[in-house]
């Protein structure tokens, strides 16, 4: 019979062990990778596009028709997301307070980088 000392760490042990052996679909590299760069959800950056003087990362977040959006070097990083990519009526969601001025007056060119950023990125290539 295993102490009760003992079976907190062999616990804990497995449990760390079995999270380490799923397979993410995305891992996040050190140095960054430069065919595929990844933001620091550890989503992959489809295109970086300058907008306003400022650069903005589109992320590509896995299983959804939406796209991240992140600035580059500054805190907090986080603007929001561009959804309904799939239809005719994209919009920008915004997630982060501080920059709702600055995305909102630039919202039609966030969404403009965005569907094409999407489109370039899911194109089935139907022929």
């Amino acid at each position: 019979m295993i102490p009760d000392r003992y079976t907190t760490r062999r616990i804990r042990a497995r449990y760390i062990k079995a999270l380490n052996a799923i397979p993410l679909p995305v891992r996040r590299t050190d140095p960054p990778d430069a065919a595929l760069p990844i933001d620091l959800a550890g989503l992959p950056v489809l295109a970086t596009e300058t907008i306003d003087e400022r650069p903005v990362q589109f992320s590509l977040v896995l299983g959804q028709t939406r796209l991240r959006l992140t600035f580059t070097g500054t805190r907090p990083s986080l603007i929001g997301s561009v959804v309904n990519l799939d239809t005719a009526n994209p919009r920008l969601v915004i997630a982060e307070p501080a920059h709702t001025e600055w995305a909102l007056a630039n919202e039609p060119a966030l969404i403009h980088h965005a569907v094409r950023t999407w489109q370039t990125n899911t194109s089935t290539g139907d022929r």
